[in-house]
């Protein structure tokens, strides 16, 4: 069938339209880097209002290079390391095509310096009887510029994190407190850089020790400010200090907590687990919402769950809280934690698991506390397998020496 002359002039209109008005510029050059051919797109990405075929393509595009040294592609002292020539080169004589390749460089453009991120694409092919390169470039300036910015950005957040991440530490136990009949040692494991659980220990005198330990639901900045808050409050006249020379009750302290963290203010809601030991007669007297029941370990082989808890904190403002006392002898360890520790999953999909704690306090119960904790911490870290935990991990280990003791962290 005889080809239909006005057919073939309108499938060039077409394709002409089209590339005129596509978004990458498109253009033909020889060996020597002379342009052939081009479109619309390739004139306004330099800003040129016209120019001639036959110029190389540093000429027309505004070449750093090309401009500060007044030569040619090919010409310059930078070419050699031009990734575009290199590029170009291996199209026309390996015939090794190059799709989307980053080209990052400055042009001048109507007199000023534009600093330009573009992607280009390279083929070979004959046109006009001639062996030469087709060129797409894409001009990816604004998004690289949104990278950077938003790479700017997360660098300022990256240091914001990690100054909250410093401040919520600082509200942990402190590394030379003192406490008499008590060794205590602790580990803190956010899953992110800052998390929900937070505890601390106070003290009113040699005889009086408050502490607690709370997990925010949630994770990530929100719920480490909510625990901040609330740290915040049990550090106040109507948290576990009380009026300053004798400690609030655990009942009272969870009823003034939960009156002052309404769902409805926060938006949240956490568990919480509150503690006062008289050192010197050795009693312990607890009391919970919603949180983990600690363990107290007596001796090896022995555990009691002090399990008295109420609702978590923020979904029942109208129902009291309630306290339990138990005596300690010398020896006993309380071990506080968030269930974190317990619901974590490793690599096969099962969490750490209540029984596997429970087990590892009845081998390991008569060590000193720092041992206790930093071996429980060990297997669980062990357990995950490298995964990173959804959840984060916070374990408290208080014992009672029933005389003279010293602090660890570890």
């Amino acid at each position: 069938m005889p080809i239909n002359l006005q057919d073939l002039r309108e499938s060039n209109e077409f394709l002409n339209t089209i590339l005129d008005n596509m978004g990458a510029a498109v253009l033909i050059a020889d060996e020597n880097y002379q342009i052939h051919q081009f479109n619309d797109s390739f004139l306004a990405l330099f800003d040129s209002a016209t120019i001639s075929a036959m110029k190389s393509f540093g000429e027309v595009s505004g070449c750093v290079n090309a401009v500060r040294e007044n030569k040619a592609c090919g010409e310059t002292s930078a070419c050699a390391a031009c990734v575009l020539r290199h590029s170009l080169i291996q199209t026309l004589v390996a015939d090794a095509p190059v799709n989307r390749k980053p080209l990052e460089r400055v042009f001048y453009i109507r007199g000023q310096a534009v600093h330009k991120y573009l992607r280009f694409t390279t083929r070979r092919i004959v046109y006009r009887g001639r062996t030469m390169i087709l060129v797409i470039i894409y001009d990816v300036s604004d998004i690289e510029r949104q990278k950077v910015e938003l790479q700017r950005k997360q660098a300022l957040i990256d240091e914001d994190l990690k100054a909250a991440a410093a401040i919520q530490r600082s509200l942990l136990p402190e590394g030379d407190l003192s406490l008499p009949n008590l060794r205590l040692a602790w580990k803190f494991d956010p899953c992110e850089r800052i998390g929900g659980d937070i505890f601390n220990i106070q003290r009113v005198d040699d005889d009086q020790v408050g502490l607690y330990m709370i997990d925010v639901c949630g994770h990530g900045v929100p719920a480490a400010l909510i625990s901040v808050a609330a740290s915040q409050y049990l550090a106040g006249p109507r948290g576990l200090l009380g009026s300053g020379c004798q400690l609030a009750s655990p009942a009272t302290v969870l009823n003034h907590v939960n009156a002052a963290f309404p769902f409805e203010r926060f938006d949240s809601y956490f568990s919480i687990v509150c503690m006062s030991i008289d050192t010197r007669r050795g009693i312990l007297t607890y009391s919970g919402a919603g949180h983990p029941p600690p363990v107290l370990v007596r001796g090896p082989g022995t555990l009691e769950m002090l399990d008295r808890r109420g609702p978590v904190i923020g979904s029942s403002p109208g129902d009291p809280y309630g306290q339990s006392e138990v005596r300690l002898e010398p020896g006993d360890k309380i071990i506080l934690y968030t269930d974190g520790l317990t619901e974590n999953r490793g690599r096969a999909g099962r969490a750490f698991g209540r029984e596997r704690f429970h087990q590892i306090l009845r081998e390991s119960g008569g060590r000193p506390a720092a041992e206790l904790i930093r071996g429980l911490h060990e297997q669980v870290r062990a357990f995950l397998e490298g995964v990173k935990p959804d959840d984060d991990i916070s374990v408290l280990g208080v014992e009672y020496t029933g005389a003279a003791g010293h602090h660890y962290t570890i």
